[in-house]
């Protein structure tokens, strides 16, 4: 019969085996405990701040929430610095040094990540189809138990043409990156030297109506909801409780409505629905546009993390 092997790190056969005891603190207590008082507040600002960071990334549609309120801050930034180009003349000038602006044509470093992100986000969305098929499905089954056929058909409209329009920007930019053969879209892309741009053109203007329809959503259910406060009773209006919720239900409404109302200006221009485009359009109106209307799903994702 053969002897049990001795295992790493336990007393061989015949060993004495002695008793250490445990430390009273960890050697981690012992550094924080000697660390001053004001360092650890140093620290523990940004320590929490990467903690809530990486909870926002990792909560549902949080990574694509903060890469567009990110990217449009770029670009307005990026515009806010093309235009200080005086201004940083003269703060060198006065620090007797000289400024020396970008080569024309080369965006400037925040521009360049600008659209590296704006990239990012287009590839990422290439995946963007499967919670929208399950959107569809949902809707397949129609309208739930009381629930209203324009609120209904609204939903339906916009579930469509959002699959419409990921549809088309992942056949774009697949075209683009010359993974789909070329003779698939040769009928799109012939006038534009091979390049997608018809199709991507097409694919904003499904966007364009998709997130004009919270429009239609948003004031029929005010409609609905005007309905529903007419009917009460004297009494149950001057209840405090539902002062506090009325008030409450308008700040959401307000609030939803700023998102559509910011995207009209971006999605007008990139439609492309006639030559000249959004008047007054530029990087900095799009940067503005893009991250007002992406704040507030970014803040209420940002506070949701607050228990870090």
């Amino acid at each position: 019969m053969s002897e049990p092997a001795s295992q790493p790190g336990a007393p061989a056969d015949g060993a004495q085996k002695q008793d250490f005891p445990a430390a009273d603190k960890s050697v981690a207590k012992e550094v924080q405990k000697k660390v001053p008082a004001q360092v650890k507040s140093t620290l523990s600002g940004p320590d929490r701040i990467i903690l809530r960071l990486n909870k926002l990334l990792a909560s549902p549609g949080g990574l694509s929430s903060f890469l567009s309120t990110f990217n449009y801050t770029l670009y307005l930034l990026a515009h806010l610095d093309a235009k200080a180009t005086p201004l940083k003349e003269r703060l060198y000038g006065l620090l007797n040094q000289k400024f020396t602006p970008p080569p024309p044509g080369q965006p400037s470093p925040i521009a360049a990540l600008g659209s590296l992100l704006s990239a990012t986000r287009t590839t990422l969305r290439l995946f963007g189809l499967l919670p929208l098929y399950a959107w569809a499905r949902q809707l397949a089954h129609g309208p739930k138990p009381g629930q209203d056929q324009v609120l209904y058909a609204t939903a339906a409209t916009q579930c469509a043409l959002y699959i419409t329009f990921q549809f088309l920007e992942n056949v774009a930019l697949l075209t683009d990156s010359k993974i789909l053969p070329a003779h698939l879209t040769a009928r799109w892309t012939e006038k534009h030297g091979g390049k997608a741009a018809a199709i991507y053109t097409t694919a904003y203007r499904a966007w364009f109506l998709g997130f004009s329809c919270d429009f239609v959503r948003l004031f029929r259910e005010a409609q609905l909801e005007r309905k529903r406060r007419d009917a009460r009773s004297s009494v149950e209006k001057s209840y405090g409780s539902t002062v506090k919720e009325d008030a409450k239900k308008d700040a959401q409404w307000y609030a939803e409505l700023i998102v559509p109302l910011a995207w009209f200006p971006v999605g007008f221009q990139f439609s492309a629905w006639n030559e000249s485009g959004f008047p007054g359009f530029n990087l900095g109106l799009m940067g503005a546009a893009g991250a007002l209307a992406g704040l507030g799903k970014t803040k209420a994702l940002w506070d949701a993390t607050a228990d870090v």
